[in-house]
């Protein structure tokens, strides 16, 4: 039996990827984060594939249906966003938390910022 070769993400799919994720960062609801993930999640499974990479950051899909996770490729140290000056604690911050990978050590959280970067940080227990 061949292999079965899948169709890459087009342009504008891997556009629409970006654009969710940029409408998130800027608007930072709850309702935005809901339909990043899930926009997400429907590029991936259109193409049939569980993870795609850009130059800043990795879509995954989840064991759960419908919903995925982004991982920043960039990691950072210090307590701002390295493009803007954004400080990443604090009530009034305009940095969001898109994902956690749990360690028994450390967590590795990955960052958005509203100025549309993401990053990620290891943050000591």
């Amino acid at each position: 039996m061949p292999a079965q070769i899948y169709a890459f993400p087009s342009f504008e799919d891997q556009q629409v990827i970006r654009t969710a994720i940029e409408v998130f960062l800027t608007s930072q609801t709850g309702a935005a984060r809901d339909r990043m993930l899930k926009t997400i999640r429907a590029v991936l499974d259109r193409y049939r594939i569980s993870r795609f990479c850009f130059p800043d950051y990795i879509v995954e899909a989840t064991k759960m249906p419908g919903f995925c996770t982004v991982r920043a490729r960039n990691f950072v140290s210090g307590h701002r966003c390295p493009w803007c000056g954004e400080f990443l604690y604090g009530l009034n911050s305009r940095i969001r938390i898109l994902s956690i990978q749990e360690r028994k050590d450390y967590h590795l959280v990955t960052y958005g910022c509203s100025c549309g970067r993401v990053f990620a940080k290891y943050e000591q227990l």
